[in-house]
C-alpha cells in the first residue's frame, strides 16, 4: 500500500484542547497537566475541566463498564435543540426503553429491505455525472452530501426526496457552521443545561433575531416544518413500503404502546440529518484516499466489475460479495473519522487508572488521535483496507476503532451506513474512475464533523467499456 500525503487537521484558532485532540499533541503550559506522552491529560479552559483519554482501555471504561456514570456532554444540547429528544440525545432509562423498541427496526433484516429503495437515487446521481463522452469535474464533498441525503430520505420516506433534499443540504451546511461557533464558546463557558435549553427554546419562538442567531433559527424552523409535513402526509396517505417512517409509525413496546408522534419526528430528524452527514464526509474522504492509493482503487474496481460488471440491479447478496469495497470505506473512516471526538460528562466521581475524574468534568475521547496511534495500528499513516478483511479485526482492541462510537450507545444506523456506502461506491465505480484535480488543496477541517475545508474537487473519467455495459443493459 502507498503511504498517503494526506494532512492531519490544522485548527490553530481553536482552544488548546481541540488542538490536542486533532493533532494528537500534548501541549505544555499552565492550562495542561500530564506528563508528555501521557494517556490522560487534564485541560482547564475557562470554567471547564476536561480530561483527554488517549488509550482504548480508558475509553472502554467510559463507553462500556463505566457507561452509567457518563452522559453526553453539554455540546449535545446544541443538537438536541434541532434534532429533539431521540436515541442520539436521550439518556438513562428513557434511552434504554426506546433503544430496545427501535433495535429491531434497524436490524440487518430490515435494512436489507431498504436496499432497493437506495438504488434509484444512486442511479439518478450516476446518470447525471455525464454521458460518458469525456471527463467531468465533480466536488465530492458537496455531491456526497446531496447524494446521501437523497438516499437516506428515500429510505426514510419511500420516495424521491427532490427539492426537500436540496433544502436539507442547505440546512446541514448552515447548521454545522452555526454549531461550530457555539461549540467553541461552550469549550470555554459552561452554562447550566437548563439555561441552554431555555435559550434554545427562545431562539425557536422569537419572531425576529439578528445575526448570528438568525441562521440557527432558520435551521430549527426549517427542519421542524419539513419533517412534520412528511409525517402528516404519511398519516393521511398510508403506504405499504419498507421505509423507515413506516417502521417507526408501527413499532410497539412490550406493552403494545406506539412511539409518540413527537418521538417519531425526533428519530426521523436524527436519521435524516445526522445519519447522512457522517456517511457523506466519509465517502468524500474515501474517494480522496483511493485517488492517492491507486493499488487499493484498482483492486476495488476489479471487485466491482466482477460483482456488478454485467450492469444488473444490485442486490443485498451483491453487497456481501463487495468485501474490499466495504473495507475501503471502513479504512477511510479510520483515516478521517467523520465523528472525530466523543465528549462525555461525568455524572458522579470516578477513577480511571488511578486518575480522579470529579463529577461534572468533561471527558474527551479523541477518535482521530486513537485511529492514528501506532501502538494500536501498524503503519497508521498508510491507507490499508486489508485491516478490515477476514480475521484481521479480531486482534484489535474494541475501542481502537470508533467511527460509530462504542459500547451500548454504538450508532444504531451502523449496518445502514455500511450498506449505503458500499452501494454508492460500487455503483459510482461501474462507469467512472475519480482522480484529484491537480493543485486543488484538500485540508481537513474539524467542525462538529471532520469535513474538507475547500471540498474534494475531482475529475470523473469514463471507464473503458463501462458505458457500453450500461447501454447494453438498458437495451
Amino acid at each position: 500500500m502507498t503511504t498517503t500525503a494526506a494532512r492531519t487537521p490544522s485548527l490553530d484558532s481553536l482552544p488548546v484542547a481541540w488542538d490536542m485532540l486533532t493533532r494528537g499533541l500534548h501541549v505544555d503550559g499552565p492550562l495542561v497537566t500530564g506528563a508528555p506522552g501521557s494517556d490522560i491529560v487534564t485541560v482547564r479552559i475557562g470554567r471547564r475541566r476536561q480530561f483527554i483519554l488517549r488509550h482504548p482501555d480508558y475509553v472502554d471504561h467510559v463507553l462500556h463498564e463505566g457507561a452509567d456514570g457518563y452522559h453526553k456532554s453539554i455540546e449535545y444540547e446544541l443538537l438536541r435543540a434541532v434534532l429533539g429528544l431521540n436515541l442520539f440525545t436521550d439518556e438513562d432509562e428513557s434511552w434504554r426503553r426506546h433503544r430496545m423498541m427501535l433495535n429491531p427496526t434497524m436490524s440487518k433484516r430490515h435494512v436489507r429491505g431498504m436496499v432497493d429503495l437506495m438504488i434509484d437515487p444512486i442511479e439518478r446521481f450516476v446518470a447525471d455525472i455525464g454521458d460518458g463522452s469525456g471527463p467531468v469535474r465533480v466536488d465530492m464533498s458537496g455531491d456526497m452530501v446531496a447524494l446521501t441525503i437523497d438516499v437516506v430520505g428515500t429510505a426514510l420516506f419511500g420516495h424521491a426526496f427532490g427539492e426537500i433534499g436540496r433544502r436539507m443540504k442547505r440546512v446541514v451546511t448552515t447548521g454545522l457552521r452555526s454549531a461550530e461557533v457555539a461549540t467553541r464558546l461552550l469549550m470555554v463557558f459552561a452554562p447550566p443545561v437548563w439555561g441552554l435549553r431555555a435559550f434554545a427554546g427562545a431562539i425557536h419562538r422569537a419572531p425576529y433575531l439578528p445575526p448570528p442567531l438568525a441562521p440557527l433559527q432558520w435551521v430549527m424552523k426549517t427542519v421542524d416544518e419539513t419533517v412534520w409535513a412528511l409525517i402528516d402526509d404519511r398519516r393521511a396517505h398510508p403506504t405499504d413500503t419498507d421505509d423507515l417512517l413506516n417502521l417507526l409509525l408501527t413499532v410497539r413496546d412490550d406493552e403494545g404502546r406506539p412511539l409518540p408522534l413527537r418521538r417519531v419526528r425526533d428519530e426521523v430528524t436524527t436519521f435524516m440529518l445526522a445519519g447522512h452527514e457522517t456517511t457523506a464526509n466519509a465517502l468524500a474522504w474515501m474517494w480522496y484516499l483511493l485517488a492517492l492509493n491507486p493499488d487499493a482503487r484498482d483492486r476495488m474496481l476489479a471487485e466491482v466489475d466482477e460483482v456488478l460488471g454485467d450492469g444488473h440491479r444490485p442486490t443485498t447478496a451483491d453487497i456481501a460479495r463487495l468485501e474490499w469495497t466495504t473495507a475501503c470505506f471502513q479504512e477511510a473512516m479510520r483515516f478521517y473519522p467523520p465523528a472525530w471526538v466523543i465528549p462525555r460528562t461525568a455524572t458522579r466521581d470516578d477513577v480511571i487508572d488511578g486518575h480522579r475524574i470529579p463529577k461534572g468534568s468533561t471527558v474527551l475521547i479523541p477518535i482521530h488521535a486513537i485511529h492514528h496511534d501506532d501502538r494500536f495500528w501498524a503503519a497508521p499513516e498508510t491507507y490499508d483496507p486489508s485491516r478490515f478483511l477476514g480475521d484481521a479485526p479480531k486482534g484489535r482492541h474494541r475501542s481502537a476503532y470508533l467511527p460509530f462510537g462504542g459500547g451500548r450507545r454504538v450508532c444504531i444506523g451502523t449496518s445502514f451506513a455500511l450498506m449505503e456506502a458500499t452501494l454508492i461506491t460500487a455503483m459510482m465505480s461501474r462507469d467512472f474512475v475519480y482522480d484529484l484535480v491537480p493543485g486543488h488543496p484538500v485540508e481537513p477541517e474539524a467542525t462538529l464533523t471532520l469535513r474538507a475545508r475547500y471540498g474534494v474537487k475531482m475529475v470523473a473519467k469514463p471507464r473503458p467499456g463501462a458505458r457500453l455495459r450500461r447501454d447494453e443493459d438498458i437495451s
